[in-house]
């Protein structure tokens, strides 16, 4: 819009600013309408190549399984082809494998014929050696039971003299100490005779002198009394005269004094042969006790010595019936487990020999010729240096060659054994390789889910076919079992089989 007239200051600022936010707007209202169309044209045509890209996924996917279906059908013819191909020459090599075999197995036969007859013939050379070792062994036996039988007659002679001695010398023993009981009574006998006859002479002198003495004794009384008599006349008198009052008292104490005095001199007599007697059987009494008592020590010495003696010879006779009645008995023992083991070592050797029959069979030609592999020259080097050591003895080193033999067919038999194992391990993995081509070629020739889902083994990329080949197995390192060969041998062994 036009506008006429000056314009006012400050107004036509105001008027313009506000014209140019209008037109500023308006733009931005067209700005934002011609957007939204844009994006709307632009989403249509997203549209439409995603559909055109959906169909055309469709129909590549669709070309891309026809070119898979016809590849399929000419590869499989292809390889099929092939694996007939490679079927024939396997054939024609286990043809002439099988050929081979079975010209191995009638040599083999013609060799177990002939192996058959010597071990026939050996098997009756071993049974007459047998025999002759069991003729052998019995003779051997029946001169130990015989040897054994005279060992133990000669022992229960011995025992029995030695029991007839033994008998003797206690006889002879006690027939001494019965003498000796004898003579020793005999001598007390006597003693005791002499005792007696010596205690009567002295009681005889004894009484004898007493007797004297009582008459000596007597005499002085007697002459004591009469001169107390005549004193006592001569004073009875002088009393009588002088008192004849007490006359008749006197005579009648003297009577009594008589009396008294005869009674007193009775008992003084008796007394006095009491004391004697009592005296006499009191020294009687202790000779004889002191005599008993030594004669009644000694004999009980004697007797503790005869018992001493006799429980000692009496232990000796125990421990030597013990000794011989123990020696019989580890005699007997041992006997029996002599017979025990004799028989154990007959059954194991019978054993070993029906097992060495039994190996016999199968041993080849060349085993049954050559049992044993000659030893190297390393080894007999070797063997040279060891005897040439100090300090080592021959006959304790050539001790332990007595297995050689027996190390040499163990040997030969755990490396038959582990190349037998080997051809075996190298047939399996052989025959799961043909068994797998064999899987591929029947999931080749037929179709289904199985198949569809697993690798495609006719498909050829980067010219690599897609082979499902056995993976190679490792040997473990930390295996329980590894097979030990003996290195010299073997060397010695490709050497022949070379020569």
């Amino acid at each position: 819009m036009v506008k006429l007239g000056k314009e006012i200051k400050g107004r036509v600022k105001k008027e313009t600013e506000h014209k140019r936010v209008i037109v500023k707007i308006l733009n931005q209202e067209k700005t934002m309408e011609e957007l939204e169309k844009e994006q709307a044209i632009l989403k249509m045509k997203r549209e439409t190549l995603k559909k055109k890209q959906v169909e055309e996924e469709k129909m590549a996917h669709f070309n891309r399984m026809k070119i898979l279906t016809h590849w399929r059908r000419i590869m499989r013819v292809a390889k099929t082809e092939q694996l007939k191909k490679d079927i024939q020459v396997y054939q024609q090599n286990h043809d002439r494998e099988v050929d081979a075999k079975d010209a191995i197995l009638q040599m083999l036969d013609r060799d177990l014929e002939e192996a058959d007859e010597q071990y026939q013939m050996a098997l009756r050379n071993h049974k007459i050696r047998i025999d002759q070792l069991i003729d052998i062994q019995n003779s051997r036996l029946t001169g130990l039971h015989e040897e054994f039988e005279r060992d133990l007659n000669i022992l229960k002679s011995e025992f029995e003299q030695e029991r007839g001695d033994i008998n003797k010398g206690h006889e002879m023993e006690k027939r001494e100490l019965e003498d000796m009981i004898s003579t020793i009574e005999e001598e007390e006998n006597a003693k005791l005779a002499k005792l007696k006859k010596d205690f009567v002479e002295l009681r005889q002198e004894t009484k004898n002198g007493k007797d004297e003495e009582l008459e000596g004794m007597k005499h002085e009384l007697i002459k004591k009394i009469d001169l107390l008599d005549q004193d006592f006349e001569i004073q009875f008198s002088n009393y009588v005269s002088e008192t004849d009052n007490k006359s008749n008292d006197y005579t009648e104490k003297l009577r009594t004094n008589d009396k008294d005095f005869e009674e007193l001199t009775e008992i003084t007599r008796e007394t006095a042969r009491l004391k004697e007697i009592i005296m006499n059987w009191t020294l009687k009494k202790q000779q004889n006790s002191k005599e008993c008592s030594d004669r009644n020590n000694k004999l009980m010495k004697e007797k503790v010595q005869i018992l001493k003696h006799y429980h000692e010879l009496k232990r000796k006779m125990t421990l030597f019936r013990e000794d011989e009645s123990r020696r019989l008995t580890n005699l007997t023992k041992n006997s029996k487990a002599c017979m025990d083991t004799l028989k154990g070592y007959q059954k194991l050797a019978e054993r070993i020999l029906t097992t060495a029959e039994l190996c016999r069979k199968l041993e080849t030609e060349r085993e049954k010729v050559l049992p044993f592999y000659e030893s190297d020259s390393d080894t007999l080097e070797e063997e040279g240096k060891v005897g040439s050591i100090e300090g080592v003895h021959k006959d304790v080193y050539n001790e332990f060659k007595q297995l050689d033999q027996f190390y040499k067919r163990y040997n030969k038999v755990l490396l038959d054994k582990i190349a037998i194992e080997k051809q075996k391990g190298s047939l399996d993995k052989e025959n799961m390789f043909f068994k797998s081509l064999l899987k591929q070629y029947l999931d080749g020739v037929s179709v289904n889910n199985d198949v569809m889902n697993a690798s495609n083994p006719l498909l050829v990329v980067n010219n690599k076919v897609n082979l499902n080949r056995p993976p190679v197995q490792k040997l473990d390192e930390n295996s329980s079992n590894p097979h030990i060969m003996e290195l010299n041998m073997e060397i010695t062994n490709i050497n022949k089989h070379k020569g």
